[in-house]
Parts: C-alpha cells; sequence; structure tokens
C-alpha cells in the first residue's frame, strides 16, 4: 500500500469515527428526550388515580371477555365444519355405493 493509499484509508477512518460520534450525540439526545416524555406519561397517568385505574381494570376485563368469545366462536365453527365435513362423506359414501 501506497503512502497516498494509507492516507486516504485514515482520512476515511478518521472521517467515519466523526460521524460516528456525531450520531452518538444524536443518539444520546434523543434517548434523553424519550426518556423524559416517557417519564412525563408515567407521572400523568399516575396523577389521574382511581378513576383511570377503574377504566383501565374494565378494558381489560373487557378484553378477556372479547377473548373469551373468540374462543368459544372458534370452537363452535370447528363442530359445524366437522358437522358439514360428515354430512358430505355420508353423503358421498352412500350415492357410491
Amino acid at each position: 500500500m501506497s503512502n497516498e493509499d494509507l492516507q486516504r484509508t485514515m482520512e476515511f477512518i478518521v472521517n467515519q469515527q466523526a460521524q460516528f460520534a456525531s450520531d452518538m450525540v444524536e443518539l444520546k439526545d434523543l434517548v434523553g428526550r424519550l426518556a423524559r416524555a416517557t417519564l412525563e406519561r408515567f407521572e400523568a397517568v399516575d396523577k389521574r388515580g382511581d378513576d383511570f385505574d377503574v377504566k383501565i381494570a374494565a378494558l381489560v376485563d373487557s378484553q378477556m371477555r372479547t377473548e373469551e368469545s373468540i374462543r368459544n366462536l372458534t370452537d363452535d365453527i370447528r363442530n359445524l365444519t366437522a358437522v358439514v365435513d360428515r354430512y358430505f362423506r355420508e353423503r358421498n359414501g352412500r350415492s357410491e355405493g
């Protein structure tokens, strides 16, 4: 490698390091802002008190009931599919015999 190639390589590395350092400063700033915003949101939720907790509990309960309903409907569809499938298998079996 010539001195000129070595010089270009070193300049490239130095420039990359400078860009990396600049990006790290931006990332640290961004993470700091996100952390502050998140903390502010948690504090705001905490200040809402029991009324907010009741709403969250109701939402969780509603979601659990919805999931149970979906499970029941899924079971009903499976059962109906089995009945229809059995009907057509029996019907096709009679027509072949």
